[in-house]
């Protein structure tokens, strides 16, 4: 029974440990992916490109297109591939629709029948329209939102450096406070030795 219990604990301690590795490669990894080409210039241009992967008819694949764009044009994988959830159950029957109406209004002069509901499945039928209209309208709104993240984090980044500033004005008072609780006085000593006393 006491082997059992070893052979339990020891199999518990395995999955601990392999638990807490994935966590710290995981935590690496999230990191690691934050820093990446990480100036609100390169955020911005980032999401943008999610952005506009998520307007593209690739459905099922705008996360792994966004970074493959990403990756292409030397960008922020992880907020590019946060740019293309803009392609999600909400949205992006939204967006076919707007793609679909736009594009056959410039070819034909007209807007189309076609519900918002299920504008995805009618859009499978209209692929030409919907290619067309990815450029206008998926380019406006990777404008727009990659536009949003530049100012952002350009204010999350200015935001930052004032604290920064602040605490290094801040550094020189508390040491002189330091100093002057230590009971260490802040004052050049003088010496009463007169070196007119040198004789000889």
């Amino acid at each position: 029974m006491e082997v059992k219990g070893d052979r339990v604990c020891y199999k518990e301690d395995v999955v601990r440990g392999l638990i807490r590795r994935a966590w710290a490669k995981a935590k690496a990894l999230w990191q690691r992916a934050k820093s990446e080409r990480a100036e609100p210039h390169q955020i911005g241009w980032a999401v943008g490109v999610g952005v506009f992967a998520a307007c593209t008819p690739a459905l099922g694949f705008h996360g792994p297109l966004a970074l493959g764009l990403a990756t292409l044009f030397r960008l922020n994988r992880l907020w590019a591939w946060i740019g293309s959830r803009l392609s999600n159950v909400i949205t992006l029957p939204l967006v076919v629709y707007a793609e679909v109406q736009v594009a056959h209004r410039v070819r034909t002069g007209q807007w189309l029948a076609i519900d918002r509901s299920q504008a995805i499945d009618q859009a499978k039928d209209l692929i030409v329209d919907w290619l067309l209209g990815m450029v206008p309208v998926g380019g406006a709104l990777s404008a727009a939102v990659g536009l949003l993240a530049y100012v952002g984090f350009s204010l999350r980044k200015r935001a930052r450096l004032r604290r920064e500033l602040l605490a290094a004005a801040d550094e020189p008072t508390d040491a002189g406070e330091k100093l002057s609780d230590s009971g260490v006085e802040g004052t050049i000593p003088t010496s009463t030795h007169n070196p007119a006393d040198r004789t000889s």
